[in-house]
């Protein structure tokens, strides 16, 4: 039971988007252009060029998302017959910090280097339902998860000729996961139950794990002054991640501990924008379009787990996730020489198909996301910046399969906030 658990349990997401800088953030994600903070490392390191001297950025980036999605349910007929049902439960509000801390050094005039440690992803959820409320009310089930992927990155931009820049950048990942999820029993009623039938039996996993061969590229090409392209690949990163997985046995409460390997990948991204001044540079637009292949890295999820005698157990659980796609735009007026006004909106597809959705990864279907921001210039050499965004995606699936939830509506809604601090010197 535990290993069919750990195999249809592991996350998956779209990454998070408007994370590393607030400007960006208030501008709806955008930044592959124009980027001058060191915010610009993850999202084109090319774009380092840009800087004086030196530039370093704290941005802290606040999320905070309800999903909602369905779980597995048995009631009670009028003739006190058993049946299952597909209720939706929405979980309970989870809020996460996720910082960024990188900075910027110019070596020489055409040549700038950086470093930087950040979040890729952050996701949660946190559900509570009854799986059989007309039979055992006083039962209620529980689902903690919550996912992470951090990145640290070190940076080269070269200018190659005025108007183009180019650069490499060397990632190194660390992936976290832990679990507190319900035991699968087939027999009653979706749910490993102790014989008394007022406790829920769980597992508790935790697996993390390290990949250092992450690599990025970006390009800044500036065909006319006010017009700015940007360009950037990011490279799949695989990380082997490794833990255990802890559970009571339900005849004799004591606790059996499997060790638990299961990896996660980011998959390859490509990410190309465009950045217009006008108005004499009082108006900047920007647009951004991100492709990540998401079908390429989640076609099957693998699990080890070793019990106490050494014995191995392999399972593989189909996944077909699909490539995932992001249209971002933006928009910065300067009100003033110290304030600067934003606005922007993001449409991002899911990677999660209907036929593989599960209770608490990214819901499939398309999600929406409007925000604004300000931008205030403290000092001539620092900046504020500050953002907020609303986003929903929300979906419904009318067809039960092997592999998903059930029927019922998969939605996350989620509010953000950023704050960023860049210096210039």
């Amino acid at each position: 039971m535990l290993v069919l658990l750990m195999a249809g349990k592991a996350s998956a997401s779209t990454e998070i988007n408007g994370l590393f800088d607030a400007r960006s953030a208030g501008m709806g994600g955008t930044g592959v252009a124009y980027l001058d903070s060191a915010g610009a490392i993850p999202t084109n390191p090319a774009l380092l060029d840009q800087i004086g001297k030196l530039t370093i950025t704290l941005d802290i980036f606040y999320i905070r998302s309800q999903p909602e999605a369905p779980y597995t349910v048995y009631h009670l007929d009028a003739s006190g017959q058993r049946y299952k049902s597909h209720d939706t439960v929405r979980s309970e509000a989870v809020g996460a910090v996720l910082p960024f801390l990188g900075a910027a050094y110019r070596l020489t005039d055409r040549v700038v280097v950086g470093a930087a440690v950040y979040p890729v992803i952050g996701q949660g959820a946190s559900a509570k339902f009854r799986p059989a409320p007309d039979e055992l009310p006083q039962l209620v089930a529980v689902n903690d998860v919550a996912m992470g992927l951090v990145e640290g990155s070190i940076p080269i931009s070269v200018r190659l000729l005025e108007n183009l820049s180019v650069a490499v950048m060397w990632r190194g990942t660390y992936m976290t996961q832990t679990l507190n999820v319900p035991v699968p029993n087939k027999q009653f009623p979706g749910v490993l139950i102790n014989p008394t039938g007022t406790e829920v039996i769980n597992a508790d996993i935790n697996v993390s794990g390290f990949n250092l061969g992450g690599l990025q590229v970006g390009v800044l090409y500036k065909p006319v002054p006010p017009l700015r392209l940007g360009f950037t690949y990011r490279s799949k990163v695989v990380v082997d991640g490794s833990g255990t997985t802890r559970s009571k046995n339900p005849l004799n409460g004591e606790f059996v501990t499997l060790d638990t390997k299961q990896g996660y990948t980011n998959p390859h991204m490509f990410r190309a924008g465009a950045a217009l001044s006008v108005l004499d540079d009082k108006l900047l637009l920007a647009a951004d379009f991100k492709y990540l292949l998401y079908a390429e890295a989640f076609k099957e999820l693998k699990t080890v787990t070793t019990d106490m005698t050494g014995k191995q157990s392999v399972n593989y659980q189909k996944a077909y996730w699909k490539d995932a796609y992001t249209v971002q735009l933006g928009a910065e007026y300067k009100a003033a020489d110290f304030l600067a006004l934003r606005a922007g909106y993001i449409m991002a597809t899911s990677a999660t198909t209907e036929t593989y959705a599960i209770s608490y990864m990214a819901p499939p279907g398309v999600s929406h996301l409007v925000g604004g921001g300000v931008g205030i210039k403290i000092f001539d050499s620092l900046n504020m910046d500050i953002a907020a965004a609303y986003v929903v995606l929300a979906s419904r699936v009318n067809t039960a399969t092997e592999y998903n939830a059930g029927v019922g509506t998969y939605a996350s809604r989620g509010f953000e906030l950023s704050q960023s601090f860049t210096l210039h010197l």
